[in-house]
């Protein structure tokens, strides 16, 4: 074998042999060699190195098997040798969060920028606040990457925002090399709502689903996609885009949601919070009907809280708000047929009527069968789904065993 074809197996075999001891921990060797189907011999060389690094250690003996014999030692997944840190950027404030490499929080803190709206200031900032947070440089030197979560279109090879309404100034600006130069390690970057999606995927109310879709709702509605597993992004990185798409006639009208529909063409320009404010107060105003809104300062609160109170007015207009998501969602099933819808962000973690309304809609006009076993729930980590799911990226890196290309393949398997 050709010495890069077994430095390949070997990393591929490292990456086995930690998530065995990382997930059945503790557990001997002789059981991880059992497992992977290979010789105790090459195990045993394996652990060697990985408790030379520090990520694995022993922690004692286990039991003797049925026919006797010395007692194994035992193997532990070290997860805090190594730390991952989450970054996640909104319009004045940037979120962080440090964990071990089991994403237990060790770490949380905010950077506010308010007006400030310059990417080099900004990343600087962010920077030292993690060197604060981590410590001393031998802390810093166990840093495995950082993930940050952006909002807008990521250029990926460029390692910089593509597109973004919020964060015009970002445009460009090379982020990924700006961080990886400042902090020495590698930095992994992501539209936000793909993060959160990740973060659901891993720790939240995705956890144990194959194919799930999430859809986010806040001042602008995205859809993280997660497909077998991984994140699918599509050819230009636009994946999930479902705000552009375009309402039918038949399916919404004024005289169904009297409300919140004004002939608008796109679900993206109803399914906001904008929108839903807006519409609150035009209704509040003119249209005659008694709501405990009518004089007051109308926002996502005041309607959550006007519903909670059984008002009318709020409570048809979320109910409009949830069908109408529930028509889109109609449309996600169709497509994508996961077999989970996770639904979040602030409309949702505010408002949970709307999640009912449009699970209601969406399984009375879907197919029978997607109708019985497509679940559709919210999410589970609220605020803290977007750092977590940087963190995810950073994690799933390390633990994902590397790319095999046809030519490495077939050095692999033929002989020379």
């Amino acid at each position: 074998m050709k010495k890069s074809n077994f430095h390949f197996v070997r990393q591929i075999n490292e990456i086995s042999v930690l998530r065995i001891v990382r997930d059945e921990g503790p557990i001997s060797r002789s059981e991880v060699a059992r497992r992977m189907g290979v010789s105790k011999v090459i195990i045993g060389g394996i652990v060697r190195r990985l408790l030379g690094t520090n990520i694995l250690f022993e922690i004692g003996k286990g039991e003797s098997t049925v026919q006797g014999g010395r007692r194994p030692v035992m193997l532990e997944f070290n997860a805090d040798a190594g730390l991952a840190i989450g970054v996640e950027v909104h319009l004045h404030s940037a979120t962080i969060l440090i964990t071990n490499m089991n994403a237990e929080i060790l770490h949380e803190g905010v950077v506010n920028f308010n007006d400030n709206t310059n990417p080099k200031a900004i990343l600087t900032r962010i920077t030292r606040s993690i060197e604060k947070m981590v410590g001393d440089e031998e802390k810093m030197a166990s840093i495995l990457g950082v993930g940050i979560a952006l909002p807008g279109l990521i250029d990926y090879e460029a390692g910089s925002i593509l597109s973004t309404h919020s964060l015009k100034e970002w445009e460009g600006f090379p982020i990924k090399t700006f961080l990886e130069d400042s902090l020495d390690t590698k930095v992994y970057m992501e539209n936000d709502v793909k993060t959160i999606t990740l973060g659901e995927y891993h720790w939240g109310a995705g956890q144990q689903a194959k194919n799930v879709v999430y859809i986010w709702l806040g001042e602008g509605i995205g859809a993280g996609i997660i497909i077998n597993g991984d994140i699918y992004r599509g050819i230009t990185a636009s994946a999930g885009e479902v705000g552009y798409t375009e309402i039918s006639a038949r399916g919404i009208n004024r005289g169904k949601y009297p409300i919140l529909y004004q002939d608008q063409r796109r679900f993206g320009e109803i399914l906001t919070t904008q929108h839903l404010e807006f519409s609150m107060q035009q209704a509040a105003s003119s249209n005659g009907r008694m709501t405990i809104l009518k004089d007051a300062e109308i926002n996502l609160q005041s309607i959550a809280s006007a519903a909670k109170n059984n008002d009318e007015l709020a409570l048809d207009a979320l109910k409009e708000f949830g069908e109408i998501l529930g028509i889109l969602t109609i449309g996600v099933i169709n497509l994508f047929n996961p077999e989970l819808i996770i639904m979040g962000g602030p409309v949702i973690d505010k408002c949970p009527m709307v999640l009912d309304s449009a699970t209601r809609s969406a399984k009375a006009d879907v197919l029978l069968i997607p109708a019985e076993v497509v679940k559709i729930k919210a999410g589970a980590l609220k605020n803290r789904a977007g750092t977590l799911g940087a963190v995810g990226m950073v994690l799933q890196d390390l633990f994902k065993p590397p790319i095999v290309n046809l030519a490495t393949y077939r050095s692999l398997i033929l002989p020379e």
